[in-house]
C-alpha cells in the first residue's frame, strides 16, 4: 500500500478511537463539552475518509486529464482548511455561547480521559505531518494540522474543567489563544492550496536547487528560463537551455540526462520538459595557455600561469574582445587541469588552441563533453596561432 494511503487509513482509525474515548467519557461524566468534542471528532472521521478518497483519486490516470489528477489533493486540503476554521468557530460558540462546559460528575475521570486524547492527537499529528512531508502529500499535511487543532480544542476543554474545579473562569481566555492558532493553521493551508491551484511557481529553494543541478553539467552553456509548479505532491519542471553541442542527437541525450538528474535529486517530480538549442552567436570564444612571458604558448595546460581569452567574429575572424587571465588553479595539488577546463567552459570557451592534443586526458574529456574543440598548433607565438585560427574559422 502507498505510504500516503496507509497514513490516511491510520488517521481514520485514530479519529474513530478518539470518538470512542470521548463518547465514553461524556456518558460517564455527563460533560457537555466532552460530548461536543466527541461530535467534532466524528466529523474528523468523515474528513479523514474524504482525504483518503482524494489520495486514491489523485493517483489514478485519467485520459481527459493529461497532467494527472494530482490537484485533487490540493482541493481536499482546501476543504480541510475550511473544516479547521469551523472547528475554531465551534470552540468560540461553545465557550462564549452562554452555557460553557458543564461540571462533570466525576472530575478525575474526565481530566484523565481528556488528557489521554491530548496525548493521542499530539503523537499522531506529529507522525502524520512527518509522513506528509516525506511523501509530499498536501492533504496529509493539512489533516495533520487539523488533528493538531483538535488537540488544541481538547486543551481548551481540559483548561475549562480544571478552571471549574478551582473556581476560576479562565476558559474564555484560553479559547481566544487556541482559536488564534487554529485560524493561523487554516489560513496557511488555504493559501498554500490556492497557490498550487493557480499554478504558482515552486519556492525559491527548489528553483535554486534545479538551477544548481542543471548548471553542474558542463554541456549547459546557459539557462534561458525555468518554469516549475506543484500539482498535489508532485512537481512539473520546464527548462529552456542553451547547450554546448552541435549534433541534434547529442542534444537529446544531454536533455535526457539532465531530466533524470533533476527527477532523482529533487524528488517527487512527475515530468521534466526541456527545450534545448545549440549555442549560437556572432562571436567565437577561444583560449590559449601562455607561458610567464604572456606571449608564447605554454606546453602545459593545467600548469599554464596565464590564459589568453579572445572573442572574435565568426565570419571575419576579427578580434572583438581580449582578456589576459591568471590561472586560478595554478597552486592546486590535484586535478588542476580538470578544474581549469571547467573554469574555461564557464567563461564560454568554444575553441582551445594548444600545442598538444588533450583528447586522451582528463581536461580533454571535460572540454569535449562541454562541446569545446581543441585546435592543435605547431606555432609558439600565441598571436600567430590566433591569427591562423581566425582565418580557418572565417573560411569554414
Amino acid at each position: 500500500m502507498d505510504p500516503s494511503q496507509k497514513t490516511a487509513w491510520l488517521s481514520i482509525a485514530t479519529n474513530m478511537l478518539l470518538v470512542a474515548i470521548k463518547t465514553s467519557i461524556a456518558l460517564i461524566s455527563g460533560s457537555l463539552a466532552v460530548a461536543a468534542d466527541a461530535i467534532h471528532s466524528l466529523s474528523d472521521v468523515v474528513s479523514s475518509a474524504i482525504i483518503l478518497l482524494g489520495i486514491k483519486i489523485a493517483d489514478r490516470p485519467a485520459r481527459g486529464f493529461p497532467y494527472g489528477l494530482y490537484k485533487v489533493e490540493n482541493l481536499v486540503a482546501m476543504g480541510t482548511s475550511i473544516l479547521i476554521l469551523f472547528a475554531g468557530y465551534e470552540i468560540i460558540k461553545t465557550v462564549f455561547g452562554g452555557g460553557g462546559p458543564a461540571i462533570p460528575r466525576q472530575l478525575p475521570l474526565a481530566i484523565t480521559g481528556v488528557s489521554l486524547t491530548i496525548v493521542i492527537t499530539w503523537l499522531f499529528s506529529r507522525y502524520e505531518l512527518k509522513k506528509g512531508h516525506e511523501t509530499g502529500s498536501p492533504s496529509l499535511i493539512a489533516d495533520a494540522r487539523h488533528i493538531w487543532s483538535d488537540m488544541l480544542s481538547s486543551l481548551v476543554i481540559l483548561t475549562a474543567l480544571l478552571g471549574s474545579a478551582l473556581g476560576l473562569a479562565i476558559d474564555k481566555y484560553a479559547a481566544v489563544i487556541v482559536v488564534f492558532f487554529i485560524a493561523r493553521s487554516a489560513i496557511i493551508i488555504l493559501l498554500d492550496s490556492v497557490r498550487v491551484l493557480l499554478d504558482a511557481s515552486l519556492n525559491y529553494q527548489s528553483l535554486t536547487r534545479i538551477r544548481e543541478i542543471v548548471l553542474a553539467d558542463t554541456r549547459v552553456a546557459a539557462i534561458n528560463n525555468i518554469w516549475a509548479r506543484n500539482a498535489g505532491r508532485y512537481k512539473f519542471v520546464e527548462l529552456d537551455l542553451i547547450l554546448r553541442v552541435k549534433e541534434l542527437e547529442k542534444g537529446h541525450q544531454v536533455a535526457k540526462e539532465i531530466e533524470n538528474r533533476v527527477k532523482r535529486e529533487l524528488g517527487q517530480v512527475d515530468r521534466v520538459l526541456i527545450h534545448a538549442q545549440p549555442r549560437q552567436g556572432e562571436l567565437l570564444t577561444m583560449a590559449i595557455p601562455l607561458n610567464p612571458d604572456q606571449e608564447t604558448i605554454s606546453d602545459h595546460f593545467g600548469e599554464a600561469p596565464f590564459f589568453r581569452l579572445v572573442r572574435l567574429q565568426r565570419r571575419s575572424g576579427h578580434i572583438v574582445e581580449e582578456e589576459l587571465l591568471a590561472n586560478p588553479y595554478l597552486e592546486e595539488e590535484k586535478a588542476k587541469g580538470i578544474k581549469v577546463a571547467k573554469w574555461l567552459l564557464e567563461k564560454g570557451l568554444e575553441v582551445l588552441i594548444s600545442r598538444h592534443d588533450q583528447a586522451d586526458k582528463g581536461p580533454g574529456f571535460v572540454l569535449g563533453n562541454g562541446g569545446a574543440e581543441i585546435l592543435v598548433t605547431e606555432e609558439k607565438s600565441a598571436s600567430r596561432a590566433l591569427n591562423q585560427a581566425g582565418k580557418v574559422n572565417s573560411s569554414t
